[in-house]
């Protein structure tokens, strides 16, 4: 059928996902970059340096609870926004394309909050620059979301999902690196006052949000340049409060099977957020190591490694045997490799626990979002991938919620215990998210005809 003429007051939606050509590695590498610099950011603050700096004003009683306060609100606000903007983009018919104008826009204004954010001098500061960061940052990542499903074909979406898991690997690596050199460069006992040793940690602070902020801008420009979208068409009319409204609207019926992944996938995360998010914690408090800054980040080396090794295998994989299977999996050495931590009576049992817990992790990042995107209804993927990753931020605010408090609470009577029990729940879990997966049904998209770029 031919495109309606300019002006018609109602145009086509985009080229669906059937019609669209295969794409190549180029392609791939392009909607990797700015997921990679995204992920550079979260998992600098996210991983290391939110626990970091509240060990800086708080003791270990207090520090869950105001993680917790932390996480939660810009958590929610971070879901919020990025489920309102990936909304009005399916709308939007920019000539500049549909996810575009809101990338741009969110990247520059996040930006702007991460050097807010590095110069907070105390908590209530530090939380109000974070969730300025989570509102920001997710005007641009609801809508780039759906540049998946937008630009590749659903026969590639699990080799598009493998560059997309490698790229997130690499950036937790990549931001705890550089969160755990900044900000383990000292310890409080070579400064002579407690004000020259926090006057230090907050330059480290600023330059490391001055750091995260230059590479997200550059990594957003080689995106929006490199990926081709068509200009924005995206359906009939609506006015700004209908599709303010309509944001929060979902077909529960229609879309069983992308619900039930969510809900698997937010079981899941649930228990890896707890495993990443507790182990500064746990190797302060549980472990009674020092410097646990540095610690954090040469545990965590050899669970990213093993992570990145598969992948890329597992994303190709997927599109040959199935996702299910290798969820399944992914999601039980997790499990296995958080009940090591929990009952490690020292470090070297961390530094095994890690392979198991990574190589799962790398399947997981790798297959999830290929799935997703084989179920996610097609006109609508942006809002849809907006619910998709509430399902991995509401998480994140329930590790920080829930978990924090609890292992807060529980240190009260031995110390260092509350954190051990989070890994045995965090577990529980990631466990429960692999059994939640027997009610998704999957699709297998056949490759279609055509010459990748």
């Amino acid at each position: 059928m031919a495109d309606e003429p300019p002006g018609s007051p109602h145009p086509k939606v985009p080229r669906p996902q059937a019609e669209l050509a295969p794409v190549g590695t180029r392609h791939f590498v392009a909607l990797s970059l700015y997921w990679l610099a995204n992920t550079v950011m979260w998992g600098a603050l996210l991983h290391l340096t939110l626990q970091s700096r509240l060990t800086d004003w708080f003791t270990e009683v207090e520090v869950g609870p105001r993680l917790a306060l932390l996480a939660g609100i810009g958590g929610l606000f971070g879901t919020v926004a990025q489920l309102v903007f990936g909304a009005f983009s399916d709308r939007s018919r920019s000539p500049r394309g549909r996810r575009r104008p809101y990338i741009i826009t969110g990247t520059l204004t996040g930006a702007a909050s991460l050097m807010i954010l590095g110069a907070a001098p105390s908590y209530w500061p530090f939380v109000a620059g974070l969730v300025l960061l989570q509102i920001t940052s997710n005007i641009a990542l609801g809508p780039f979301t759906a540049l998946l499903p937008d630009t590749v074909p659903p026969a590639q979406h699990g080799a598009a999902s493998g560059w997309m898991g490698l790229a997130r690997l690499a950036g937790d690596t990549g931001g705890l690196i550089l969160a755990g050199v900044l900000l383990g460069a000292a310890v409080r006992a070579d400064f002579p006052t407690a004000g020259a040793y926090e006057a230090f940690r907050q330059r480290q602070m600023l330059l490391l949000c001055g750091v995260i902020a230059a590479f997200l801008l550059g990594m957003m420009l080689i995106t929006v340049i490199a990926i081709r979208e068509d200009p924005g068409r995206g359906g009939p009319r609506r006015s700004a409060g209908r599709v303010l409204v309509e944001s929060f609207r979902v077909d529960f019926r229609g879309n069983r099977d992308f619900m039930w992944l969510s809900a698997s996938r937010m079981a899941a995360n649930l228990g890896i957020y707890t495993f990443l998010e507790y182990m500064r914690f746990y190797l302060q408090y549980s472990l009674g190591v020092e410097n646990a800054d540095r610690l954090t980040l040469l545990v965590m080396l050899p669970a990213i490694a093993s992570a990145v090794v598969v992948s890329l295998p597992s994303g190709a994989w997927s599109d040959r045997i199935g996702r299910k299977p290798l969820l399944i999996a992914a999601q039980v050495l997790v499990a296995v490799g958080a009940l090591m931590v929990a009952f490690a009576p020292e470090v070297r049992w961390v530094y095994a626990a890690a392979v198991p817990a990574g190589l799962g992790y790398g399947v997981f990042t790798a297959v999830e979002w290929a799935l997703a995107c084989n179920l996610v209804p097609k006109q609508e993927a942006a809002r849809y991938l907006g619910f998709w990753n509430v399902s991995a931020v509401l998480p994140q605010i329930g590790a920080s919620v829930l978990m924090g408090p609890l292992g807060s609470w529980l240190s009260r009577y031995q110390a260092g215990l509350g954190w051990r029990v989070d890994y045995v729940v965090g577990a529980g879990c990631v466990l429960l998210g692999a059994y939640l997966l027997r009610w998704v049904r999957e699709e297998r998209a056949e490759c279609g005809p055509g010459k990748a770029e």
